[in-house]
């Protein structure tokens, strides 16, 4: 099968494959070991001596990008941003900025880093350094808001601070 200037390799088939066979929801399938005969870059995958190879489950491929220094880097980075502590990113539910009191401000904003006014919001927060609390909200595109946000900001509007108890939902600047 030729699709314009690019012919599938083996290589390919089997990539796709095993995309397929992760999205059905199976940890493991076993494929004729005659897929597997090309290498990947200096790395030629391994045939058993029979005729099919198993497909490494995700949890066995969890553990071995784990085991490498950018695995490990990775893990280590997740760990910080659980504690407040490193760099910022989109899933973070908590800013310390080397400061040891709980926040006092909690800041509702989506999930997915989609809103540019939850994106202007954080950029303040990250440079003035604001120790805060992040309350991931999904906007209504993927689906409906969890009722205890609506209970605190009946509008639903993205973003919302939250200090001392008092919602914050527009300014007038």
């Amino acid at each position: 099968m030729i699709f314009g200037n690019f012919r599938p390799t083996t290589t390919l088939v089997t990539f796709l494959l095993t995309i397929v066979v992760v999205v059905s929801g199976y940890s493991s399938i076993n494929l004729p070991s005659s897929m597997f005969r090309r290498s990947i870059g200096n790395t030629a995958l391994k045939m058993s001596s029979s005729s099919t190879t198993t497909i490494p489950s995700w949890i066995d491929l969890k553990k071995e990008s784990e085991s490498t220094p950018v695995g490990k880097a990775l893990v280590n980075e997740v760990e910080l941003r659980s504690k407040g502590e490193g760099s910022a990113h989109v899933s973070n539910k908590l800013r310390q900025f080397n400061s040891e009191k709980e926040p006092k401000i909690t800041l509702y904003r989506d999930h997915a880093g989609w809103c540019p006014y939850c994106q202007k919001t954080m950029l303040l927060v990250e440079e003035k350094e604001i120790p805060i609390k992040i309350g991931l909200v999904p906007m209504r595109s993927y689906g409906d808001k969890p009722a205890e946000f609506m209970r605190k900001v009946p509008n639903g509007l993205l973003p919302a601070i939250e200090v001392d108890g008092k919602v914050i939902t527009e300014s007038r600047i």
